[in-house]
């Protein structure tokens, strides 16, 4: 298989005043480099974090979609699935600097840089808060961290508070005596800037107030999420829990257990024997569990684990071999809350004929990245060497043409010139 490196020539893009004006942004030199088709690499010399927060917090309301990730010896494997679209997933590079460690890693696919946007090299705004929108990293001590969503409204350890898609407020405010207050959303963020360790990372989640987005602007939307989080020596799971950080601890890094692997099902819960009423990601939660044990630990092993989890192959298996939970599957006027509690009424081969059908339509390839279409997959593959601080990523499921990993390290340097700039 070819890897293809990513030297990182050819691209700066200075963010060190972040905090300036929309005039005097537009002004400063924005950039990225296409790697491929929905691929691309945006460097910051430095950003201003705080601009970032309140730019952030006035912008938007972000989702985040079902999503895999596990931890086997010195990999970590991370699938993020959303629905096809026309939107750029990001490589983002941030350099060392007195304020935060160097990291890199990949952005969720967003509305706001479509593949189109990102390709023209035309200034955005959501170069202001790219960093922010981070998904997956690891930084330069050697710190993986992956945001995954949790099943709304499950989170207590009491049962009979669950709501079907109430706020879960798992973290209304965890420590309201800290000077500060942030949103879930930027946890990622934090843990790569100015954590070298996963103790360290729970120190550092432990003297900040977080709070669910719920608190955003945009009343009416929430989501409750969790967070993978390794280093050399650890894995562990965090979720909130009535207000309180909850650590799911791997006995074993090359072990499977509810502490280095996370889909989309509270992992604290289960580990407490809490059975939650509806099993979001169960499914791959199960092939990942199953297939762990004669994975090599190698990036070709942890390549073809993360391919039986694609979500377009963990939903047109033999439904048999699996327990079959779902999660975007109505039938006979059900709600899916109600399939979430009732699964045992879908006839599960009929779902999966259903959906190698629908499967069909996308057989070609001017039906791919509709924005109109239901259809969900694994936008972004991502394959992190704890030891080496580099991953390897691969999007949309090697779509388009894309059958290559592009590796990714720390080592690249600055980029001299960009290729695509606004003056």
């Amino acid at each position: 298989m070819k890897i293809l490196n990513i030297l990182f020539p050819g691209l700066f893009l200075c963010f060190a005043a972040v905090s300036c004006q929309k005039d005097d942004m537009d002004s400063q030199n924005a950039a990225n480099r296409q790697i491929a088709d929905y691929l691309y690499a945006v460097e910051y010399d430095d950003y201003d974090f705080q601009a970032n927060l309140a730019f952030f917090n006035e912008q938007l309301m972000p989702d985040y979609p079902g999503c895999s990730e596990v931890r086997k010896g010195r990999f970590v494997g991370r699938n993020l699935d959303w629905y096809i679209n026309n939107d750029a997933s990001a490589i983002i590079k941030i350099n060392h600097t007195d304020d935060h460690y160097a990291s890199i890693g990949m952005t969720g696919c967003f509305p706001d840089l479509s593949n189109a946007l990102a390709k023209s090299g035309v200034f955005s705004d959501a170069y202001r808060y790219l960093p922010f929108k981070t998904v997956d990293g690891i930084n330069e001590k050697g710190l993986y961290i992956g945001i995954n969503v949790a099943p709304t409204g499950e989170t207590s350890f009491d049962p009979s508070t669950w709501e079907p898609y109430a706020y879960g407020h798992g973290a209304a405010h965890t420590n309201p005596s800290s000077d500060m207050h942030y949103c879930v959303m930027y946890l990622v963020r934090v843990v790569l800037d100015r954590a070298g360790s996963v103790d360290e990372a729970m120190d550092v989640i432990a003297g900040i107030d977080w709070t669910d987005p719920v608190d955003f602007p945009q009343q009416g939307v929430s989501q409750a999420f969790h967070w993978l989080i390794c280093d050399s020596e650890k894995s562990v799971v965090l979720e909130f829990m009535d207000n309180e950080a909850v650590y799911t601890i791997a006995p074993d890094n090359c072990e499977p257990s509810l502490g280095n692997i996370m889909t989309n099902f509270t992992n604290c819960l289960m580990e407490k024997g809490v059975i939650q009423e509806h099993g979001c990601g169960l499914e791959r939660w199960d092939i990942l569990h199953d297939n762990y044990a004669s994975t090599p630990e190698t990036f070709e092993g942890m390549q073809e684990l993360m391919k039986k989890v694609w979500y377009t192959n963990a939903y047109t298996i033999d439904p048999s071999s699996h327990d079959f939970w779902f999660t975007e599957w109505c039938d006979g006027g059900l709600s899916s809350i109600d399939m979430y509690r009732n699964y045992a009424l879908c006839d599960k081969t009929e779902f999966v004929e259903g959906f190698r059908d629908f499967l069909k339509i996308y057989d070609d390839p001017d039906n791919w990245h509709s924005d109109d279409t239901p259809l969900w997959y694994s936008t972004h593959t991502s394959i992190y060497d704890l030891e080496s601080k580099s991953f390897r990523v691969l999007v949309h499921e090697g779509r388009d043409g894309q059958q290559d990993y592009y590796e990714v390290s720390l080592e690249n340097s600055h980029f001299p010139k960009p290729l695509n700039s606004v003056e």
